[in-house]
């Protein structure tokens, strides 16, 4: 649009000239031949008008193109502006469906965990309740009235032990007072001459029952240097020892990373019987040590 503009005032400006050229021609032919400095005269009126339209011409014509150029480079620039937001806006939301994906999976899997936890808890609670005996050997009729076994306080008998050391049945037992891993918990029983409770009889374990803090689980000597097989710590053959596991138990938690190889003792109710449980190793629990009397 703006180079016809462009042209058509071009158009007029030379037209306006042939008619000032053609004014002078009918002047001469009117007036006859006239001398030099009259042609003179008239060609340089037609140079002059000539001269006077063309630059006026020139001018509007750059004018024109530069306000062209401006308009292009404002609508580039503009376009350029908004492509460069709709990219800012895509990461951001971008970003927000990554992280809003994250805290999913971190929900899904706290609620997995919550979820197989339950399933063991009512694993074990059914087996419980469906459970009609096949405990091991010498354990059926410690067993028979189920996990709340109530005991009697059996007598201590009266031995040599030392300060802090309660005696039964010419052995001593020494219950700590703070939570440390079963390697260190035999480690310090070893320190004093002793090692980590070996349990022979059920009258023993009631015993303990009885002189344990109730709430409190307790490491025992017993570990799992292979998959299966149960040793003490002081050499005693475990199969000839009665077995006194809680429900369920050994159940090698899978969730544990290290595996459940050592066996304590599990909480109980007040003057209750406390049975065998496997646990982490590396977990900090009380312990009881036992030493010859």
């Amino acid at each position: 649009m703006t180079r016809q503009r462009a042209k058509r005032k071009d158009f007029i400006g030379v037209a306006k000239g042939h008619n000032h050229f053609s004014k002078v021609a009918r002047l001469t032919r009117v007036t006859g031949p006239s001398s030099t400095e009259k042609q003179n005269t008239i060609q340089e009126d037609f140079w002059d008008s000539m001269v006077r339209v063309q630059p006026e011409t020139s001018r509007e014509i750059v004018v024109d193109d530069e306000m062209d150029y401006s308009f292009q480079q404002f609508g580039s620039s503009e376009n350029g502006s908004l492509s460069g937001m709709r990219r800012i806006v895509m990461y951001i939301l971008y970003g927000v469906l990554v992280l809003l994906l994250l805290i999913l999976l971190m929900v899904t899997g706290i609620k997995f965990s919550q979820l197989n936890k339950g399933i063991t808890d009512v694993k074990l609670q059914l087996e419980k309740n469906s459970r009609g005996g096949g405990a091991s050997l010498s354990t059926s009729a410690a067993l028979s009235s189920g996990y709340q076994t109530a005991v009697q306080k059996p007598a201590a008998v009266k031995g040599v032990c030392r300060e802090g050391w309660v005696s039964f049945q010419s052995k001593c037992y020494l219950m700590s007072t703070s939570t440390v891993t079963w390697s260190k918990a035999e480690s310090l029983c070893q320190s004093v001459r002793g090692h980590l409770l070996v349990l022979n009889s059920v009258e023993e374990l009631d015993f303990i029952s009885n002189v344990a803090e109730a709430r409190y689980s307790y490491w025992i000597g017993l570990v799992e240097h292979e998959e299966g097989h149960w040793t003490w710590v002081d050499g005693t053959d475990f199969n000839t020892t009665p077995t006194y596991w809680d429900e369920g138990q050994p159940d090698d938690w899978s969730l544990r990373v290290n595996g459940e190889d050592c066996g304590q003792l599990h909480p109980s109710y007040r003057n209750q019987r406390k049975l065998w449980n496997d646990a982490d190793c590396g977990q900090q629990y009380y312990y009881i040590c036992e030493s010859e009397s």
